[in-house]
This record gives C-alpha cells, sequence and structure tokens, in this order.
C-alpha cells in the first residue's frame, strides 16, 4: 500500500510540475491535458485518474496554499514573542511556496484566490488590536490597518531583501513608533514634507 502511495504522490507531482511550467507561460485557458501529459511522458488516462481536468490541478495548488496558512493560528498570537514566532512561521510559508505566491497573488493571475489568501492572512493576523467598543468606524479602521500590514508581508514574500527579523523589526516599529518616525530612523529616506512639523495639519 505504502509503495502505491508513494507512486500515487510522485505522479501527482509531475502533473502539478508540468501544469505549473506551462501555466507560468501561457493563460490557463490555452493549457490542454496534452500539454501536460506530453511534457510528463505519460499517457493522458493516467492523468484523469489522478484530475479531472486543468483547472482541478490549479485548485489542488490553490487550496495547498490556503492550507499551509492553517498552521498558523491567532489564538496563539499574545505576546510581542509569539509576534516573532509568527514572522518566522510566514516567512517559512512564503518561502517553501513563493514560486506559486508569485503568479497567483503577487502577479494576480487570479484574482478571486489573491483576494481570498488575503483575506485568510488577514483572518490570521496576531491580534494586537481590538475594537473596545466595536462599533462600525474603529472596525473598518482595524480592518484597513490590518490590511496594510496583509499587503506588507506579501510583498515581502515575493523578495529576498528583507530578514524575517527586519521585516518583523519594521512591523514593530510601524505599529509602535508610526510609519513616519520609523522609516525615517531606519532607512535612508528624506521627508518631502515634515508630517512632524507643528504647521501641518489636517483640516
Amino acid at each position: 500500500m505504502q509503495i502505491y502511495e508513494n507512486a500515487r504522490e510522485k505522479t501527482r507531482k509531475k502533473i502539478v510540475e508540468a501544469f505549473w511550467r506551462a501555466y507560468k507561460r501561457k493563460p490557463i485557458e490555452k493549457i490542454t491535458v496534452k500539454s501536460i501529459t506530453d511534457d510528463c511522458q505519460m499517457h493522458r488516462a493516467t492523468f484523469y485518474l489522478h484530475y479531472k481536468d486543468v483547472y482541478a490541478v490549479l485548485e489542488e495548488i490553490e487550496d495547498m496554499l490556503i492550507q499551509s496558512l492553517e498552521q498558523i493560528s491567532r489564538e496563539y498570537f499574545e505576546t510581542a514573542r509569539d509576534l516573532d514566532n509568527y514572522a518566522k512561521a510566514l516567512f517559512k510559508i512564503f518561502h517553501d511556496n513563493g514560486d506559486y505566491l508569485h503568479d497567483l497573488v503577487i502577479e494576480n493571475k487570479q484574482p478571486l484566490f489573491a483576494l481570498k489568501y488575503k483575506n485568510k492572512l488577514k483572518s490570521i493576523f496576531p491580534n494586537v488590536f481590538r475594537s473596545k467598543s466595536n462599533d462600525s468606524k474603529t472596525n473598518l479602521a482595524i480592518n484597513m490597518t490590518i490590511s496594510v500590514f496583509v499587503d506588507m508581508f506579501i510583498q515581502w514574500a515575493d523578495t529576498d531583501v528583507f530578514s524575517a527579523e527586519e521585516m518583523l523589526s519594521m512591523t514593530k516599529g510601524f505599529m509602535v513608533n508610526g510609519i513616519f518616525p520609523t522609516l525615517l530612523e531606519d532607512f535612508e529616506i528624506e521627508p518631502v514634507i515634515d508630517l512632524r512639523s507643528d504647521r501641518y495639519r489636517i483640516t
């Protein structure tokens, strides 16, 4: 039984890899089962033993990406140390799935999935703040703030510029000190408008 399962998983992996090579070159509407099986050097019947069509292959990849986030439960993030663990866990997930995330989320090839993935990230974002009064304005402000951080993490996932520690430090700085002071302190930035000036007012 184990030998059969290993062979089955190996075949499915070959199909997924062949599909992804094609998907990176062309829209899914132009990918055929024949092109995948030719790449894998297998019979079309073998493909249909595992997948209904090419869309089922993409769906499996998307499900895998969502399930990878299920490893992170927001219930366990209640301290700054937990936030460190959160960033490191995300770093590993992004590192393991970076190629898929680039095309599906960053390049937005599948807008509905990109939205679903971001919403999933928002749902597991650490509880660093919550509404005391549960009013609509406060909840919207929290939702918008978390959306900004999710987009930050998504962009981070697509690059090798920041380490997990650097990303966490910047996130904490934005939360505690504010975006403007953190950018001025940690990066070579020259302010065009000094938002710290007493003369700057929003009326």
